[in-house]
């Protein structure tokens, strides 16, 4: 077996030699006390010339996350993130969540008070040392992330490192969570030996479903009248696309994006039938549910008596969340992908097809699609009549300029049923834990991993301020990515203002909305967000009226392009 040895270095730089070798390309980080050794350790890998990952400094825990998050997102590769102890840990606590929950692999590590108070390099040499140390600091994070572990003896580090790794990426995917503690990274080895493109463990090949269920299934949607699609994530891979599609089309299965974390399935797809669950579910009979966390709101709607239900997933339960009830009567554990490929291989084979069926299906979808179209345009028509710019003067601008292959973040109100995406992992809307601020970082990720790509963020104003504006800036400063930020600017927290409308229609908060400010809702300071960007020497600008978004949004691109600056665009809008 071919083996690496590295002589005369410590475990900190035995450590980054190995991520390198293990396809990790970024370090992001909130440093501290405990980074000693590793500051020291990339220090000298520059002064050598020697590959390791590269280190990029977060100024915020919750950018360093969300960095991760995003490159995860657009490369399907694990990177890696470390930030200061316990109280670092409690920062990034709110992107771990939403990795979790999106799946994303992620190393995600942090310091650990130095154990000894003396006696060995790297011991406890400063106030901070003592107060920061807990019983459990993985315990903070351990329902967060697929596994956690402390790095405890040098001897460890190769097993550990791949062990992280296999986890982070074995189906579901999800961050692990590694402890550093100093004295062990300040280790010196006078020799350290490792299989070069290694990996003690093997992540396991995508799962196929059983012969039985596939036929199940495939026997349900033979016989129904009214079939649907729900999905949220087939989109995480091109294949998860492109199956979704052929077995839609095939079999003239209309398709509904709920809550989409992923483009699912393509604009102009003749099954696309947008994200309205509403309108939808009550007249189903049988109903395919791919891989979707929440596939309808009881209080709102939900399947009729008679409805089969199938539910199709890598843990199609979703066993991690404590209560979730949704009806199910055929439960299918399997890798999406290779699922929905088996079911449109069984209909397109099965003897008992009835081709009439599809046919009179097909007409009467085209008839809906026809309807659906002419509603979204009918809803542009009127919202061009606003002398106010509106979420959809947004979303339909930014369609004229981010490209085929343009990668769009959502946090925001942005309004994809009136924009055009064909094209597999181009679009993401990832705070799937309802943790804000992610969005800026996802960004600056995504453009890492792409550099060639257009990338927007698109945030809400009270998002914006959850993202640590001034780090997320700073990054895209200090490491010249130009990114575009579009601010949703609609003075307030317009989901919070949702919520208790929905409660409290006619109460004093609907009352005080109307003729005032909402309690702990609307924001009462105009804030210049265009001068935050603008502080890093980024463009800003702040846009106020329909006639003058076009032009705005045309010199954000033209500046990202040309001058490599990012750009933010404060555009004062309506919460609809």
């Amino acid at each position: 077996m071919n083996q690496k040895t590295l002589k005369n270095v410590t475990v900190a730089e035995a450590y980054l030699h190995l991520l390198a070798d293990r396809g990790v390309d970024y370090f992001f980080a909130n440093a501290g006390t405990d980074f000693a050794p590793l500051i020291e350790a990339f220090a000298k890998g520059e002064v050598e010339g020697t590959r390791l990952p590269k280190p990029i400094t977060a100024p915020h825990e919750n950018v360093a996350v969300s960095m991760a998050l995003g490159h995860a997102l657009v490369s399907g590769k694990p990177q890696a993130v470390m930030v200061h102890v316990n109280v670092g840990t409690a920062n990034a606590l709110c992107g771990l969540l939403n990795a979790q929950r999106v799946r994303a692999p992620m190393l995600f590590t942090s310091g650990r008070t130095p154990i000894l108070e003396e006696g060995l390099p790297g011991h406890r040499s400063s106030f901070i040392h003592w107060p920061q140390e807990m019983y459990d600091q993985g315990g903070m994070v351990r329902e967060a992330v697929k596994w956690d572990y402390e790095l405890r003896n040098s001897v460890q580090i190769e097993t550990v490192l791949d062990r992280a790794l296999s986890i982070a990426n074995n189906a579901p995917s999800g961050p692990v969570y590694l402890t550093l503690p100093r004295e062990v990274l300040a280790e010196t080895l006078e020799s350290f030996t490792y299989t070069p493109g290694g990996g003690m463990q093997r992540c396991s090949a995508p799962s196929a479903a059983s012969a039985g269920s596939i036929q199940q299934a495939v026997e349900m949607l033979q016989k129904a009248e009214n079939p649907l699609i729900i999905t949220s994530t087939s989109g995480r891979t091109a294949g998860g696309v492109a199956a979704l599609s052929r077995l839609a089309l095939e079999h003239a299965i209309p398709v509904i994006s709920f809550n989409p974390r992923y483009m699912e399935i393509a604009s102009a797809h003749p099954m696309n039938m947008g994200q309205n669950i509403n309108a939808w579910l009550p007249e189903a009979d049988v109903v395919l549910v791919l891989d979707t966390i929440v596939p309808w709101i009881p209080s709102e709607t939900r399947p009729n008596a008679a409805a089969k239900i199938i539910h199709i997933g890598e843990d199609p339960l979703y066993t991690e969340v404590p209560i979730r009830s949704f009806r199910c009567d055929l439960a299918i554990a399997a890798d999406l992908e290779t699922a929905l490929v088996q079911i449109a291989d069984g209909l397109a084979t099965s003897p008992s097809n009835d081709p009439e069926l599809v046919d009179r299906r097909r007409a009467a979808l085209a008839q809906r699609r026809r309807k659906l179209d002419e509603t979204r345009l009918a809803a542009w028509q009127k919202a061009q009549l606003s002398k106010e710019i509106t979420p959809l003067h947004i979303s339909r601008t930014i369609d004229k300029v981010k490209g085929d292959d343009g990668l769009i973040f959502r946090e925001s109100g942005i309004r994809i049923d009136h924009m055009s995406f064909g094209k597999p992992g181009t679009y993401f809307f990832s705070g799937a834990a309802g943790g804000l601020g992610w969005s800026l970082g996802a960004a600056l990720g995504a453009k890492l991993a792409a550099p060639d790509r257009t990338v927007i963020s698109t945030v809400g104003d009270g998002s914006y301020m959850f993202g640590t504006p001034l780090a997320a800036h700073y990054v895209a400063a200090e490491q010249k990515l130009p990114v575009v930020f579009i601010v949703f600017n609609n003075g307030g927290w317009h989901a919070v203002r949702r919520a208790t409308r929905g409660m409290y229609s006619d109460g004093h908060s609907a009352e005080a909305s109307r003729f005032g400010r909402e309690p702990l809702t609307d924001f009462s300071v105009d804030i210049g967000f265009e001068k935050i960007v603008e502080s890093v020497g980024g463009h800003g600008e702040r846009v106020e009226h329909p006639d003058d978004l076009q032009k705005a949004m045309d010199r954000a691109m033209d500046i990202t392009r040309t001058e490599g600056r990012q750009v933010l665009l404060n555009v004062v809008c309506t919460t609809s």
